[in-house]
């Protein structure tokens, strides 16, 4: 955010935000995708249109209305729980409506059909929305603070579970951490009054915001130390670690997720040793 940006007209309703959930739940989407639409005036916006699931689409095309003007599709990262139905909504809006709808992300590369997000949304009335890069859980995690301190968190901060870091996918502890502090500077400072999370639900109140975000790091910290003494002890082998510090008793579903994040904590270690 800087002074530069477009500010948005005082007298203008305010943007409307309304989440429809996607039914594909698991272990790693818990009760399912939670899509976004961002709504100023007739202007539209849809961040994580989830998976390529007809009815589900067809639900955000409803949500949206057939007078609506969609100004674009947003994905927070590139997980397919997220973006399999995206470049499908983008057409559908566009064929509906007979404009162009883009579709953003933050490395197109890894999102097929995309083009780079740009730093704010901007309706009629002005800005309606800035995005944020919070890279950690993969390389291309964004999030998008919307006008009134409403922060669309994707995959950086869930609700009521703890976030996977992704190696593969180029997610780091370091960087997780890193943008964990700098959100939780920004609900300090009152920039962030509720946080919707990709999965799971809402923090509302700005003391829930802050308590979920010192939880996440504070979680992250103990598990940190928790492989620090593990490897201290001579447990090396990730299969040992898993069973160190995770116990006999995690599921199976959730093995590989949990494998994940001890790569990412090691790899952590390793940097700063």
């Amino acid at each position: 955010m800087s002074e530069d940006d477009p500010a948005r007209d005082p007298a203008a309703p305010a943007v409307e935000l309304t989440v429809i959930r996607a039914e594909n739940p698991g272990p790693m989407t818990l009760e399912g995708t939670n899509s976004y639409l961002v709504r100023d005036g007739d202007q539209v916006w849809i961040v994580d249109p989830g998976p390529k699931d007809p009815e589900h689409l067809a639900d955000l095309l409803l949500a949206c209305g057939a007078d609506a003007r969609p100004m674009g599709v947003l994905v927070t990262h590139r997980h397919l729980d997220h973006t399999a139905g995206a470049a499908t909504l983008a057409r559908q809006l566009a064929a509906r409506s007979g404009r162009e709808v883009p579709l953003w992300a933050a490395d197109p590369q890894v999102v097929p059909g995309s083009r780079p997000a740009p730093s704010v949304l901007e309706g009629d009335h002005g800005v309606v929305g800035h995005v944020i890069h919070v890279p950690g859980h993969t390389a291309d995690s964004i999030a998008l603070l919307v006008d009134g301190g409403r922060l669309l968190s994707g995959d950086t901060l869930l609700g009521g579970s703890s976030t996977v870091i992704v190696p593969d996918d180029g997610g780091r502890l370091g960087e997780y951490l890193q943008s964990l502090q700098i959100l939780r500077v920004m609900a300090i400072d009152g920039r962030i009054g509720s946080i919707h999370p990709g999965h799971g639900p809402a923090y509302d109140s700005p003391l829930d915001v802050l308590e979920a975000l010192e939880q996440a790091i504070t979680h992250r910290e103990e598990r940190i130390e928790q492989v620090r003494r593990a490897r201290h002890a001579g447990v090396l082998t990730l299969d040992r670690l898993l069973v160190s510090v995770y116990g006999t008793e995690l599921p199976p579903d959730l093995q590989e997720p949990a494998r994940w994040n001890l790569r990412a904590t090691m790899e952590y270690l390793a940097e700063h040793a």
